[in-house]
């Protein structure tokens, strides 16, 4: 299990997320922006359709780095 901030993951508030898998957090911060930052949430959606990969590349490093709970 890692632990990470909204923040942390490219989003504007320090809501912690917890998961034990990448795939797990992507989807936990997926439901946080899409319900607590409907903003944010628009523009992930414009990133991701301009280039699907940009997310993983540049926050994945960051899940692998963080040490587990």
């Amino acid at each position: 299990m890692k632990s990470m901030r909204c923040r942390e993951l490219g989003g504007s508030c320090d809501h912690e997320l917890r998961a034990s898998t990448w795939k797990e957090m992507v989807q936990q911060m997926t439901k946080h922006v899409m319900e607590c930052h409907p903003d944010t949430a628009n523009q992930m959606q414009n990133m991701h359709a301009a280039d699907p990969e940009r997310r993983g590349r540049e926050m994945r490093p960051k899940w692998e780095a963080k040490a587990s709970l």
